[in-house]
Parts: structure tokens; C-alpha cells; sequence
């Protein structure tokens, strides 16, 4: 803003032919609207100008922005800046003038190398989640940011912040929050399960790569049964039945719906042979308010198929052997005795 005029001027000496305006935001609102009135009426080339335009500022006639010292400027500012040319049938141009890559920050150097990459139409959401692992979400209990977000995944780490404040509320602040009155919730674990059964959605059942990943989405935050059987409705209305894979994927989602509400962190199939791991020894909510001792009193009084608790370094798990070695049904069993065990 200071040196806008220095600038104009100098422009102005090494190309006379071209006719220069300015506008930034100290200028008067009827002088800065005169303006963009005589640029869009081209009756001036070149507009001089602060990141004011990044403002929702549409000239369909201009084909070319200039971004002087680009990177001063966020990632999000410059896709807004890019995003003021090119709205006509025009081949459109945004140049970054920066220094040296050298003298450059990597961080700095990663938003260039963001805005140059996403380049199609509609890549907006592609550059959130790119400015997103950059600058990272920011932790909110604290004063740095995380960064690297897209390594755990977005869903996985509000999962994590969403622990760790209701962590804080029950134990180092318990005394602060003693008056407030909790929403009191079913125990819900975060639970993985592995398989070896064909479990995933084939392209040529869903060819957009954006709705495949989508669904995957919505069936990962599934917490219910009901919403795991909604949404297999769903796609059975919108693209069909018959899709063995598609059966054995959403036969595992009901498997970690049910062992995530069982206090079951990890459930492995391989085989015949079912793996249920139990919290490990940190966890003392399980092992000390006699949900362990439940457990316990279910895996004796199972008699058909046996089930022996193991233990392989901090490991603690229940084993069993299923009567099915099929895809959907091996999983229906394995949900049967998970179900039996926390009746």
C-alpha cells in the first residue's frame, strides 16, 4: 500500500504505451467504484492494485493477474487472487513474483507449490485440505499448530481433540467442571478391524473417484447399525445390488460398530480364527468398574465355541474359531459372539 504509487510510476517509465490506474482500499467508495467502472469500460490497461479485488471483484475481460510478492500471501488469499481472471472463454494467466526459492520458507514454499498444482476448475477444496496439512487445524489447547493433519485424516483427529477435552474435563479439571452436568454417554471406542476378505468398493460399480471415497466417508463415521443399514439402502437404490465386495464391506462396518461398543479396540479375521483385543492395561475405566469382570463371566459361560483369553506382550485378546470360512457369514458370526459377550 505504501509504495503502490512508486510502483504505478515505475511500471508507467518501462512500458508508455500501457494506461495505469490504481485503486486500494483508503481510496474514497465512489472514487474506488469510478474506477472499476473505468476498467471494466476499458478505458485504462492495467490496474494497479491492493488484494482489495480478492473480494468477490469479476471483470470478465481480464485475462492476466501479476501477484508481487506472493509469498506475504496465504494460500486461501491467493486462490481468491488467482480466481479474479479467467472468467470469460479467455486463456487466463496468474504470475507469483517471489525472491530466490532459495531464501524461501519450506512452509512458504509448500503454499506456492499448492496454488501451482491446483489448477482445474472446482479445485478449491483440494487447495482447504492442502492449506489444512500445511498450516494444520491449530491446537486449540495450546498455542501451536498440529500441521501434517492428512496424515491421521480429518475424521481421526477431531476424534482425538474430542477425547482429549472430555480427558481434561473428568481428570485435571474435574474440580472446575464438579457443577457442570456432563452429557453422560455410551462408552464407544475407536475400533479397528482387519480381515482377509475382499471388502471395497469396485470402480466399475462407483466410477467417480469423489463419490467412492465419499461413501467410504459417511461409512467410517457410521456409529449404529441403523446408519450402516441406511446407508447401504442408499446405494442399493442408486446403484444396485449383487456385488459380493460391496456385501463383505458393509458386513465389516457392522462389525466395528458392534465391537466398538464393546470395548473391543481391535478385531481380527484371518480364516476361521476371530481375535478380539481388549483395551490395554492404561484403559482402567474397563479393568476397574467390572466391565472386564463381565466380560470374563461371558467367556465362561460360553460353552459352543470356546473362547480363551491370550495374552501376547501388552496384548490382552479373547480367540475363538468360527463354523463359517465364508466372506459375510464368518463376519455375522463373528458379531454373534461379540454380541454374546456383552449381553
Amino acid at each position: 500500500m505504501n509504495n503502490i504509487e512508486m510502483i504505478t510510476a515505475t511500471l508507467q517509465e518501462h512500458i508508455p504505451e500501457a494506461r495505469f490506474r490504481i485503486a486500494h482500499g483508503q481510496m474514497e467508495g465512489h472514487e474506488l467504484e469510478q474506477v472499476m467502472i473505468d476498467f471494466l469500460e476499458r478505458k485504462f490497461d492495467v490496474l494497479v492494485t491492493t488484494k482489495i479485488v480478492e473480494s468477490g471483484v469479476d471483470i470478465p475481460s481480464v485475462n492476466t493477474i501479476i501477484i508481487n510478492r506472493a509469498d506475504k500471501f496465504g494460500l486461501a488469499e491467493l486462490y481468491q487472487l488467482r480466481g479474479r481472471v479467467g472468467r470469460a472463454n479467455l486463456q487466463a494467466y496468474a504470475y507469483l513474483l517471489v525472491p530466490p526459492i532459495s531464501l524461501l520458507p519450506k512452509q512458504t514454499l509448500r503454499r506456492l507449490q499448492a496454488i501451482e498444482e491446483f489448477t482445474e476448475l472446482g479445485s478449491g477444496f483440494n487447495l482447504s485440505m492442502r492449506d489444512l496439512e500445511i498450516r494444520g487445524a491449530g491446537n486449540m489447547l495450546g498455542g501451536e499448530q498440529s500441521g501434517f493433519i492428512l496424515e491421521m485424516g480429518f475424521e481421526m483427529y477431531t476424534k482425538i481433540l474430542e477425547d482429549a477435552v472430555v480427558e481434561l474435563k473428568e481428570q485435571e479439571f474435574a474440580e472446575v467442571f464438579a457443577s457442570t452436568a456432563l452429557e453422560i454417554k455410551p462408552r464407544i471406542i475407536e475400533t479397528q478391524v482387519e480381515a482377509d476378505i475382499e471388502a471395497y468398493i469396485p470402480e466399475f460399480y462407483i466410477e467417480s473417484d469423489t463419490e467412492r471415497l465419499d461413501i467410504y466417508r459417511r461409512l467410517y463415521k457410521t456409529s449404529t447399525q441403523k446408519e450402516v443399514d441406511e446407508l447401504k439402502a442408499e446405494l442399493t437404490d442408486r446403484f444396485g445390488t449383487g456385488m459380493e465386495e460391496i456385501d463383505n464391506l458393509f458386513a465389516m462396518a457392522s462389525l466395528r460398530v458392534v465391537a466398538s461398543h464393546s470395548n473391543i479396540r481391535k478385531a481380527e479375521l484371518n480364516k476361521r480364527t476371530l481375535r478380539l483385543f481388549l483395551p490395554l492395561e492404561e484403559d482402567k475405566l474397563f479393568y476397574e468398574s467390572g466391565e472386564f469382570q463381565k466380560v470374563m463371566a461371558s467367556v465362561a459361560a460360553i460353552k459352543e465355541p470356546q473362547i480363551q483369553l491370550k495374552q501376547e506382550g501388552k496384548n490382552l485378546f479373547l480367540q475363538t474359531f468360527l463354523k463359517n470360512n465364508e466372506g459375510v457369514e464368518r463376519v455375522s458370526d463373528a458379531i454373534t459372539i461379540i454380541e454374546r459377550l456383552t449381553a
